[in-house]
């Protein structure tokens, strides 16, 4: 798919967000309940839909929808280059009618938390198969993201290798729209493994 405004390449993923992208000042996070399975696929992939078709800004980088082992619950996350280029994208009157209002008639949710990447803390290799938004030292990774006006809101990302035994609530990835990276940066896209620093 060719974005139409900004002319460059978009491309669909169904890898976990990857975060840390050197192009992203702005992390947008939030969960979704929905009142069961089907409910929660029509949500993402109409929510996965409407980004695909909107005109979308060079500052856009990607949109994720997860999908919570709990068969209700979503995990949305956005990249953007900046706070600044959202707010004037979504300030913008036909973009609030263009996706705003069809993502609100599939959904009704509040405002997404908004952060910037802190850092990653690797903590062994491994492949990458599930998130948790709970800190926890049983996972290969946790991905920390500051946010509020001073910074001291944390929000913290585990990375898992499986999804769990059922008793917490993991995230799988799902459907996701991304800024191609390939070209600009040399790194695939999505890449969904975990190396330790050394």
């Amino acid at each position: 798919m060719t974005n139409e405004l900004a002319g460059t390449e978009l491309v669909e993923t169904d890898s976990l967000p990857l975060f840390g992208r050197p192009d992203a000042g702005l992390v947008m996070i939030s969960e979704w309940r929905t009142e069961d399975a089907e409910r929660q696929r029509i949500v993402m992939d109409g929510v996965v839909d409407t980004w695909a078709q909107a005109r979308l800004p060079e500052s856009f980088l990607a949109r994720y929808c997860l999908a919570g082992t709990d068969g209700r619950t979503i995990l949305n996350v956005a990249q953007w280059t900046s706070a600044e280029a959202h707010l004037a994208f979504a300030a913008d009157p036909a973009n609030r009618r263009d996706i705003a209002d069809s993502i609100q008639a599939l959904i009704t949710v509040g405002p997404p938390g908004r952060y910037r990447h802190d850092r990653a803390v690797v903590l062994r290799d491994a492949q990458v198969r599930s998130l948790g938004t709970t800190s926890s030292e049983d996972g290969v990774a946790q991905y920390f993201h500051r946010g509020g006006e001073d910074g001291r809101l944390v929000h913290v990302l585990t990375a898992y290798e499986d999804e769990g035994d059922g008793t917490a609530l993991r995230f799988r990835p799902y459907r996701g729209l991304v800024r191609d990276l390939v070209r600009e940066t040399g790194r695939e896209t999505g890449r969904a493994d975990v190396r330790p620093r050394g």
